[in-house]
């Protein structure tokens, strides 16, 4: 039970909510903690960040994240039934609010519903995982391409940065740091397009594509970040497509040949500031 009240309330000191059909944008702590707080703008004290914080309710976002993470972390395993009844306990929500949870991650390919028998975390291997890496590969070449039309100086430094910190961590051996990085550098450039269909549409798969690192040459992978970076900076749309298809192909190559050898172990990627 500590452990669930822990969950709640580091959901809560996040104030992330995400613009979409069914989530909205309140704010970053750090941004609102380093604001002035001045009653005469828009911007909340940090009292009343706090209270509207505390009284928010658990959705069916913070919901869906928890038992994804259970799944992709092994915490629950493949074939194991998830039963509305117990989940709306333990994390204290509404059996509906489960219901629409697992509903949603039926649809991202981790859960399945079987007729009278109920929801079981699908089993993830890497022909699943490949399929996911196909998907990944057109709709990341279309992001790099429309994000030739949007990004600015700041944008491009931005993404350079995140490359070089990719780099860093990788000659560190912060191997899981780096994971996470190396999503949020894909992540930034699909954002990046502009396109609310796309990022709607890259749900799905950023899940099994981007959540499942492939092992490879940091160099090679920092190399290719670097020539994606130039291409959309130097507004080079087919290029810029063509790069970061390419990018997608050789981690999907890497996954199918140590599946044909038997090698290949899923190693899941969580976000940034994740432990």
């Amino acid at each position: 039970m500590a452990r669930i009240k822990a969950w709640r309330k580091n959901l809560r000191e996040e104030l992330l909510f995400v613009i979409d059909s069914d989530r909205f944008y309140v704010g970053d702590w750090f941004q609102l903690r380093s604001a002035p707080e001045n009653k005469s703008t828009n911007v909340p004290s940090m009292e009343d960040v706090f209270v509207m914080v505390m009284q928010a309710p658990v959705g069916r976002h913070q919901v869906r994240e928890e038992i994804q993470r259970r799944i992709l972390s092994g915490e629950s395993q493949p074939g194991e039934r998830l039963t509305q009844q117990s989940l709306a306990k333990e994390l204290g929500v509404a059996q509906g609010t489960v219901r629409e949870s697992l509903l949603e991650l039926q649809w991202l390919g981790l859960v399945e519903s079987i007729d009278r028998l109920g929801v079981f975390v699908q089993k993830l291997d890497a022909a699943r995982i490949c399929e996911a890496y196909q998907v990944r590969e057109f709709l990341e070449g279309l992001a790099a391409r429309l994000a030739c039309e949007h990004s600015s100086r700041a944008d491009i430094a931005t993404l350079r940065r995140m490359a070089d910190h990719i780099w860093e961590l990788s000659q560190q051996d912060r191997e899981e740091e780096m994971g996470a990085a190396d999503r949020a550098f894909h992540l930034q450039i699909m954002h990046l397009s502009r396109n609310k269909v796309l990022l709607r549409l890259a749900e799905g798969y950023r899940v099994l594509g981007m959540a499942v690192r492939a092992s490879r040459d940091p160099k090679l992978v920092y190399d290719e970040h670097l020539k994606i970076v130039d291409a959309i900076g130097n507004n080079l749309p087919e290029e810029a497509e063509q790069l970061a298809r390419l990018h997608v192909v050789e981690a999907r190559h890497t996954i199918e040949l140590q599946a044909a050898r038997n090698e290949f172990t899923p190693k899941w990627v969580g976000d940034e500031g994740e432990e």
